[in-house]
């Protein structure tokens, strides 16, 4: 006996059934990875936190060092202060900022997370005679350049004390490097300064200027009125051990240090960027502390969504709801994979027998009952009209199979097979539509049974009227025997 060639048992396998399943699992497949699965590639972000001298900039370069490596560049823009950055990032002249919290943002500028709490710090000039905020009055009293958080939390404080520039004290505004760069007794008689612990501007003052902290003990009072501001501390040491500065833990008000982006940066970059903040390197350079996502509970802003995408990367891969699609995608894949085979086995049996045409009369019911299950609401008597349309075709199939038109009792098997799937999806839908109607005729109390069938009444005619169109519409159909009209054509006929 002569075995068949490679070719010829290539070519019997790649016509059968079995091979047509085969190639939907795979292509299925892939296109599940493909979407699932994520995207490598390197993104490049501009990314601004004030004057390069700040600590907010330090922050940012050793952000930049730790995203490097993870396929995201940062390139770091110098801007005059948090306000100035949030208006670049709505123009989308920036992607990134790191910024004081409380200020008043676009629309298009969301929040990725908050790294800490920054507290206010109030530095006077030595033998100054300053012993309280109320002293800065007739004093030059250095605010941060226009534009900038510090200047406008600042501006809040002084108000406290009925303190204005325009006739409380003269504001003058410096840069850090030309702050760095003046002579002691050209510097202003104090400095504001809000920044993470420790503060490059404080530490500047106070070792190389001999500048002493004072106290601001209205953060709980101002926290009244802006949720943004928090009760700060600049615990005692921090600058310094011999002197003391500050003696003793000293109050203060703080707002979050919060990373803030354009809503349409990358996703994937927002991400990457998360996992930087939270890795154990990028902590130890910058010299903070982890991240807490708790703050994240209640942002400032709203979220972007990167980070929504990173508070979910722990959760389960199925959920209950997650379950509940995959079952109805479930059905759903059963039934295009049942059809499809019935086309198939069509396409290559339609000259031994005559179910093509109600094949393809069912596949149509199906989609129809699909198309209606995607509207806001369900149509009772569209679902009816298309069961009865099942109905009819069925008996007419089976009709034509009695009558010897039909010469597969497997074809019909699967046909029949077809048919119970749809009467099923047809049925569940009926069956919630006519709870409903139930439910609404209980509401009337007394007149529940009346209400009740003229409710239906009203769906089983309008049921009437949808076959009607639907027969005057259809193509022509496998002639049934002449005992037994179609439902479509008796449509007509009344």
């Amino acid at each position: 006996m002569l075995r068949a060639a490679p070719v010829d048992r290539l070519r019997v396998f790649l016509l059968s059934t079995r091979a047509a399943l085969v190639l939907g699992l795979v292509a299925l497949a892939a296109a599940a990875l493909f979407l699932l699965l994520p995207r490598a590639g390197r993104h490049a972000l501009r990314i601004s936190a004030g004057d390069l001298l700040g600590r907010r900039a330090a922050i940012a370069r050793a952000l930049g060092e730790e995203t490097s490596g993870r396929g995201l560049t940062l390139d770091l823009v110098e801007a005059p202060g948090s306000l100035e950055v949030i208006e670049r990032i709505q123009r989308r002249e920036l992607d990134l900022g790191l910024v004081q919290g409380g200020l008043e943002v676009g629309p298009d500028v969301r929040e990725v997370t908050a790294l800490a709490l920054e507290p206010l710090h109030l530095l006077v000039r030595p033998e100054s005679e300053i012993y309280d905020i109320g002293d800065l009055e007739g004093r030059t009293v250095q605010l941060s350049p226009p534009g900038s958080g510090t200047r406008a939390l600042a501006l809040s404080v002084l108000g406290m004390v009925g303190l204005t520039p325009e006739d409380g004290f003269t504001e003058v505004s410096h840069t850090q490097a030309e702050l760095s760069e003046m002579a002691p007794e050209a510097l202003p008689d104090a400095v504001f300064t809000v920044s993470s612990l420790p503060s490059s501007t404080a530490t500047f003052l106070v070792e190389e200027r001999g500048f002493q902290l004072l106290p601001l003990p209205f953060a709980e009072a101002m926290a009244v009125e802006n949720l943004a501001i928090h009760v700060g501390t600049i615990p005692a040491y921090t600058y310094g051990v011999d002197p003391a500065m500050p003696r003793q833990d000293l109050p203060t008000l703080a707002t979050r240090m919060i990373v803030v982006a354009h809503r349409d940066a990358p996703e994937a970059a927002i991400r990457t960027l998360l996992a930087s903040l939270h890795s154990e390197r990028f902590l130890r350079a910058a010299n903070l502390r982890p991240p807490d996502d708790s703050l994240l509970e209640q942002p400032e802003l709203p979220l972007h969504a990167g980070t929504i995408a990173w508070l979910h990367r722990n959760d389960p891969v199925l959920t209950s709801d997650g379950i509940q699609g995959l079952e109805s995608l479930r059905s759903f894949l059963v039934s295009l994979v049942i059809a499809a085979i019935l086309l198939y086995r069509w396409y290559q049996q339609r000259s031994r027998h005559g179910l093509d045409a109600y094949f393809a009369e069912v596949t149509q019911i199906d989609a129809e009952a699909l198309a209606a299950e995607r509207s806001p609401t369900l149509d009772l008597s569209r679902l009816l009209a298309l069961r009865a349309r099942l109905g009819d075709a069925k008996r007419r199939a089976l009709a034509a199979f009695t009558a010897g038109k039909v010469h597969s009792d497997e074809l019909l098997s699967s046909f029949l097979t077809h048919v119970t799937d749809v009467r099923s999806h047809l049925n569940s839908m009926i069956l919630h539509e006519r709870e409903r109607i139930e439910k609404k005729a209980r509401a009337l109390g007394a007149e529940e049974s009346e209400a009740l069938r003229e409710m239906w009444a009203d769906a089983l005619e309008d049921e009437h009227d949808d076959r009607v169109a639907a027969g005057s519409t259809a193509s022509a159909e496998p002639a049934a025997p002449k005992a037994e009209p179609s439902a479509a054509s008796r449509g007509k006929k009344k």
